[in-house]
């Protein structure tokens, strides 16, 4: 198993509403990042991170699941997250490992309950997010009102589209970046100039992105006031901060099932997102910037074939397999076995 450094680790929690496509995001992003040689379906039981017999039978998330792809040298560790209510607890231990998270958005439903929960909790712990506006190619979708009804939710933070729909509905054909200026046709990787009846609206949504770059960084805005042009690289960097500040939420599009839209929702998880070392942890920031170890058990379940298993973040310091730490909760030494990497339910040795 590869090593990264925490500059090359994202940490992000995917929630929304039952049913907006969170597994199936998570589906498309390992598939695309080749974590997996097929995508996926729901309907068929062959998800990776829904891998319990009731899940499958249900064709719903009843607990969270943790998977891992590599995008660009990065490691991107997703939680994906049950939607409906009843497994509220499964959220909330979620978001309180993950550096950042994923609010997915249903394109024909809008906010739902389950979407105004996910955004309290977020902001409960002061997380930066994406929205990410899934189902494009439905009947009935609808861009603009899924938008005004988030922006409803999120009256504090400004919305900030990076990439635009090219269609809705059954012309859903893709996506138009806005820092790179190319419309990227269906799932592919190709790109070509935009069409002339968006480049209007793209226009107008540049100069909101760099704005928001400007404003989250004093020198770029003071340049950006004085009339200069800012680069691509100076528009990313100042837009990172204005989204680890809170102040903005960047919007993505995507049509999961189609796996429309998957390389820009990574390349913006790598780009915009904090990595470990960007924040500091919400519970001990001492031990954080110590070399002493510091571990959270965020869920245990048991396993038939091994026992029980401990879902762990390490806050701090180095933990190895068959060691002994102290359980400050219960001021009593535990031991840890052999250390695995999760992809759904299969386990992969940490050496």
């Amino acid at each position: 198993m590869n090593e990264y450094t925490t500059d090359f680790i994202r940490n992000v929690a995917l929630v929304g509403h039952g049913g907006a496509g969170k597994t199936s995001l998570v589906e498309a992003m390992l598939n695309v990042t080749g974590a997996t040689t097929r995508l996926g379906k729901i309907e068929d039981g062959t998800t990776i991170s829904d891998f319990e017999d009731e899940e499958q039978s249900r064709q719903m998330s009843i607990s969270t699941s943790l998977v891992s792809c590599i995008y660009e040298n990065y490691k991107v560790n997703l939680l994906d997250t049950p939607g409906f209510t009843d497994f509220v607890g499964e959220v909330k231990s979620a978001l309180h490992v993950a550096d950042a998270a994923i609010v997915v958005v249903d394109a024909v439903a809008g906010v739902e309950v389950g979407t105004e929960l996910v955004w309290d909790y977020c902001d409960e712990y002061n997380l930066p997010r994406f929205i990410v506006i899934n189902k494009m190619d439905r009947d009935n979708a609808n861009y603009a009102k899924t938008l005004s009804s988030v922006q409803q939710l999120a009256s504090d933070k400004k919305l900030i589209p990076v990439a635009l729909p090219w269609g809705e509905k059954t012309d859903f054909k893709g996506i138009i970046g806005l820092l790179a200026q190319k419309a990227r046709p269906g799932s592919g990787q190709s790109t070509e100039d935009i069409p002339d009846e968006y480049l209007d609206a793209v226009n107008i949504a540049r100069t909101e992105l760099e704005e928001a770059a400007a404003e989250g960084d004093d020198d770029l805005l003071m340049r950006y006031l004085d009339g200069e042009t800012l680069s691509p690289d100076e528009i990313e960097q100042g837009f990172k901060q204005a989204v680890l500040s809170g102040s903005c939420v960047p919007v993505l599009v995507t049509s999961a099932t189609e796996s429309i839209g998957i390389a820009p929702i990574l390349l913006g998880i790598t780009r915009y997102l904090p990595a470990p070392s960007d924040i500091v942890q919400k519970d001990d920031t001492e031990n954080q910037n110590s070399k002493h170890l510091s571990v959270f058990t965020f869920k245990t379940t048991a396993d038939p074939f091994v026992g029980k298993l401990s879902y762990l973040r390490v806050m701090s310091g180095t933990l190895q397999s068959d060691s002994r730490i102290e359980n400050h909760s219960k001021q009593t030494e535990e031991r840890i076995g052999t250390l695995q990497a999760m992809r759904g339910k299969e386990q992969i040795p940490v050496k």
